[in-house]
């Protein structure tokens, strides 16, 4: 039966229902290991759930995982002890639950590509462009299951992204260009080189007209390429020189494994009661406060330090009632 009958339950179950993405490459590799089966589910659960948030970081309980994946606790317990083995993850305990003293709070795993795989990145064959445009109307054909055949296929091909023009760009005219950004369009700016992105949000009354605007998308199309290639040079902290020119100041986020291994030792040094003030505040001086300034490993072990000998103070200019996520993403009971 052909895979185009809208009455073939493999179709609506491909076209219409969850699915998973698992890159060939890392999914032959773990094939190769000697690891437990169950070993396997817990880590394509985390890898899931990481590549949903995007952060490749996942907060879920022991008994959740257990119950997803369909196998015993200790059985998940073992399956971590064989994954830490092979360095395919990596994960933080933030401590006790700050609204339940008495139970631990939910441990923050991240997922790891392993070394060996690494070194033979570059020799893996990348899908083609028209592999991603089916992959592209899959995708949208599965949010819009009410959306026609015909309407899917006379969609136009995806333009590559124009790179060539940019290059008639001087450093002095891109320097012209970012400097007229505002500060919602620097932010924006330097969050779509990070992530890749070949456009960006501009302000309803911008101050760029038409053609520079186009210059500016040229130019992210350019970052992208150049960073995917590994063209560009870091600077700073992973950010190229115009990225790291167009960032504001108060951008630097921690990473979850770093905000639980801060809270953690905050917790270990001040207690329950006061712990999740503290640790609001040392989050903001780290990542937009005075503590800014330094590397952030520093900068946790000096907010640490002044916690552990009674010198912290709430930091000035902080907002009231400053929140550092914008999605809850802080540990609840198991």
């Amino acid at each position: 039966m052909s895979m185009k009958s809208s009455q073939d339950p493999r179709s609506i179950l491909v076209r219409e229902k969850y699915f998973s993405l698992r890159p060939k490459a890392l999914e032959r590799w773990l094939w190769r290991q000697p690891l437990p089966p169950a070993a396997e589910r817990v880590f394509w659960l985390h890898w899931e759930e990481g590549m949903r948030r995007g952060d490749w970081c996942s907060e879920l309980s022991l008994r959740q995982v257990a119950r997803e994946s369909c196998l015993d606790a200790s059985t998940v317990t073992r399956a971590y002890q064989a994954l830490k083995g092979r360095g395919l993850i990596r994960r933080e305990d933030p401590g006790r639950n700050p609204l339940n003293p008495f139970q631990q709070a939910i441990a923050i795993t991240e997922v790891l590509l392993p070394r060996e795989l690494l070194t033979q990145l570059q020799h893996i064959p990348n899908r083609s462009r028209r592999a991603d445009r089916t992959a592209a109307a899959t995708m949208q054909t599965a949010q819009s299951p009410t959306a026609s055949a015909s309407v899917q296929t006379a969609l136009p091909p995806a333009a590559p992204a124009p790179v060539s023009a940019v290059s008639s760009l001087s450093r002095a005219e891109s320097a012209t260009l970012l400097g007229k950004l505002s500060e919602a369009e620097r932010a924006a700016f330097f969050l779509a080189s990070r992530n890749r992105v070949t456009s960006m949000h501009f302000d309803a009354e911008t101050r760029f007209d038409a053609a520079e605007q186009a210059k500016l998308r040229e130019l992210l199309a350019t970052l992208a390429t150049d960073s995917a290639r590994g063209r560009l040079a870091p600077a700073g902290e992973g950010q190229t020189a115009v990225a790291r020119a167009a960032a504001p100041l108060s951008l630097r986020r921690l990473s979850p494994l770093e905000a639980a291994r801060l809270r953690r030792g905050i917790v270990q040094q001040a207690g329950t009661p006061q712990s999740a003030e503290l640790f609001r505040q040392a989050l903001w001086s780290v990542e937009e406060g005075a503590l800014r300034r330094f590397a952030t490993p520093l900068a946790i072990n000096i907010a640490l330090k002044k916690i552990r000998e009674g010198q912290w103070s709430r930091p000035h200019r902080m907002p009231p009632n400053w929140l550092r996520f914008a999605a809850p993403e802080t540990c609840s009971a198991a």
